[in-house]
């Protein structure tokens, strides 16, 4: 029997952090403890519109991005002369058809644009649809653009809890600090940590940085070959064994995270 952790629904928990230090990773190792774990309705999405690895590592793909479907919204406008007022009232209906589902989640994807320019317009349009799907699911698990972006932009203005990723780099905790400065500033986040990612040998210097600023620590989890061995075979990370060390940490985490 699977457990309910979480009396007020929906939770949004946004993994965010700077490029390379493991986000899809983690929010794949989260996705696969809370669905295992807990009875609960997860919607994950990859929110990442240059590297948007999130659907292979959890062996689903959308049929259709949010980028595609804003490009159909406008297409339909120009040709079709629907106003978009009537095209937009349909859009929850788009995302949904969307969608890619299997029994322990489903996951759609902002996607990529079609051509060069700015990931402003897709970035708004995702924020509609949080605030418009998120009341179906218990869990809305985001998968973020590295850096500031999609906070400065308010697109995670109504987020829950932010989990931010760091390796063992300063310099990956100073983007973390700079990560907790704009959400301060652009959300109305209700909890925050950090989540030491790849962790091997001794980061007592990085945890006094992370003191010094004020970072809360949730966990360190370990550098996994399991997970590097996975990645070279091509292999689905959901997949993950159970005894994988990072797993394991992910598993004593999660219902603390849940419970923030």
């Amino acid at each position: 029997m699977k457990d309910k952790l979480i009396e007020n629904t929906p939770l949004t928990i946004a993994v965010v952090g700077k490029g390379g230090v493991g986000k899809s990773v983690v929010t794949t190792l989260l996705a696969k403890v809370i669905s295992q774990s807990y009875n609960y309705k997860l919607l994950l999405i990859d929110a990442d519109p240059t590297h948007p690895h999130l659907s292979h590592m959890v062996k689903l793909v959308p049929k259709q991005s949010l980028e595609a479907i804003r490009n159909d919204v406008i297409e339909s406008t120009l040709k079709n002369g629907k106003s978009p007022k009537k095209i937009a009232q349909n859009l929850d209906f788009k995302v949904y058809n969307s969608m890619a589902e299997s029994k322990d989640y489903c996951l759609f994807s902002i996607g990529q644009p079609e051509g060069p320019g700015c990931f402003c317009p897709s970035n708004a349009l995702l924020k509609r649809v949080i605030k418009s799907i998120s009341k179906d699911f218990d869990v809305i698990l985001m998968d973020c653009e590295a850096g500031l972006e999609q906070i400065n932009r308010l697109v995670l203005e109504s987020v829950d809890i932010i989990l931010i990723v760091t390796d063992i780099s300063l310099r990956s905790v100073e983007t973390a600090n700079s990560i907790r400065k704009s959400a301060k500033k652009f959300t109305n986040y209700k909890k925050l940590g950090i989540l030491v990612n790849k962790v091997k040998g001794n980061i007592d210097l990085i945890i006094e940085k992370l003191n010094q600023l004020n970072l809360p620590l949730l966990g360190q989890i370990p550098e996994d070959d399991t997970i590097i061995k996975q990645d070279l075979e091509g292999k689905p990370i959901i997949d993950l064994p159970e005894d994988a060390p990072s797993l394991n940490v992910i598993k004593s985490l999660v219902k603390e995270i849940l419970s923030m």
